[in-house]
């Protein structure tokens, strides 16, 4: 194996970057499946739906790990605060073109998404929000230490007008902002909601929880406890298709089996069920619940737990429990009846049950 120059060596192989993303995506499976902060970084993965971005449009791998590490850092603050920390966010920056952003010649990609997928919701802003939130938002620039800073020749100072407020907004001000709106808690809890809960819930329903969100300052934590406690009610549990990232990372765990052609068997087929790690297929994240419902992903999650239960390392290598137990699936298998003795074949029929996609 050719040894990779130094990240940011010109002209630097193609498939030394190639190398590094699947060295990380393993990395990151490992974690999802058995690393003892898994439910922070089942949060983490949560949050890569909703500020997206692509290994491809990087050359350097470490930016990811570093949005990783700051939403890690974040869980346990408001939302406000993350916003305003992604808005840093290098990787971030570089996927919504927010490093050509100038005084002179602004660039509203990033401003757009910020107001309608970060904060507000489509229709709760006007074009001249977002040109007004392009300016505030100019003048990112990476310094030579790969970290973000505003540069003052090319950040425009004036007086902005942003949903009605004149001042002269930059990135911690207009975060701040548009995190006081009514209808940014409201969007949020709307693109949560079936990433958590997965049934749609009324109207109703989103305001109120919403409204006491907002009543909560925007607190994190306090958001996941109320959503895990609306998917966990007995009306909603097993109504949410579950993520194949997630759904292959239970499965690992249950297998037990932490043998490298495991972790290489589900990163080679996740990306054939539409989720290879660190690759949202646009600014929107990854498909969400019944969005997943496509014949060729459903069938590539069949064969893709079938090429872990064929693999001989991987079973020779697993650390299954003994029995199936009531409850190992969100809802009673449709095919078999638990509990049931642990072998390949039981394990089979597991992994190909439709309960089994469901959380």
């Amino acid at each position: 194996m050719s040894v990779c120059p130094p990240i940011g060596t010109p002209k630097r192989p193609v498939a030394c970057r190639l190398r590094e993303v699947q060295e990380l995506q393993a990395h990151w499976l490992e974690r999802l499946a058995f690393g003892q902060g898994r439910a922070d970084d089942e949060l983490v993965q949560l949050w890569l739906g909703l500020f997206p971005v692509s290994w491809r449009q990087l050359s350097d791998m470490r930016l990811l790990e570093a949005q990783i590490a700051t939403i890690r850092a974040h869980l346990q603050g408001s939302y406000s605060d993350l916003l305003q920390a992604m808005i840093q966010d290098t990787a971030l920056q570089i996927s919504l073109n927010g490093l050509g952003n100038r005084r002179r010649n602004p660039n509203e990609n990033f401003a757009r998404e910020l107001l309608e997928l970060f904060t507000l919701g489509e229709g709760h802003f006007r074009e001249r929000d977002v040109s007004e939130t392009a300016r505030a938002l100019t003048g990112f620039r990476r310094g030579a230490d790969g970290r973000l800073f505003v540069d003052p020749r090319q950040h425009d100072a004036g007086l902005k007008t942003i949903l009605g407020r004149r001042e002269p907004f930059e990135g911690a001000s207009l975060a701040a902002w548009l995190c006081q709106q009514q209808a940014t808690a409201l969007n949020l809890v709307r693109r949560l909601w079936p990433r958590m809960v997965g049934v749609a819930p009324t109207g109703g329903q989103l305001e109120a929880l919403a409204g006491r969100w907002r009543q909560q300052g925007l607190a994190l934590p306090w958001l996941m406890q109320a959503l895990r406690r609306s998917a966990t009610a007995p009306a909603n549990r097993g109504q949410r298709l579950e993520d194949p990232i997630l759904m292959m990372a239970r499965s690992l765990r249950l297998l037990g089996s932490r043998h490298p052609d495991a972790l290489l068997i589900a990163r080679q087929h996740l990306g054939r069920m539409g989720q290879e790690p660190f690759d949202p297929p646009s600014v929107k994240g990854w498909p969400v619940n019944g969005e997943w419902i496509n014949l060729r992903w459903q069938q590539a999650r069949v064969r893709g737990l079938q090429a872990l239960l064929s693999d001989e390392e991987v079973w020779a290598s697993r650390r299954t429990p003994g029995t199936l137990v009531v409850g190992v699936t969100a809802i009673p298998p449709l095919t078999f009846t638990l509990p049931l003795a642990v072998s390949r074949e039981a394990m089979g029929l597991l992994f190909t049950d439709p309960a089994w996609q469901f959380a």
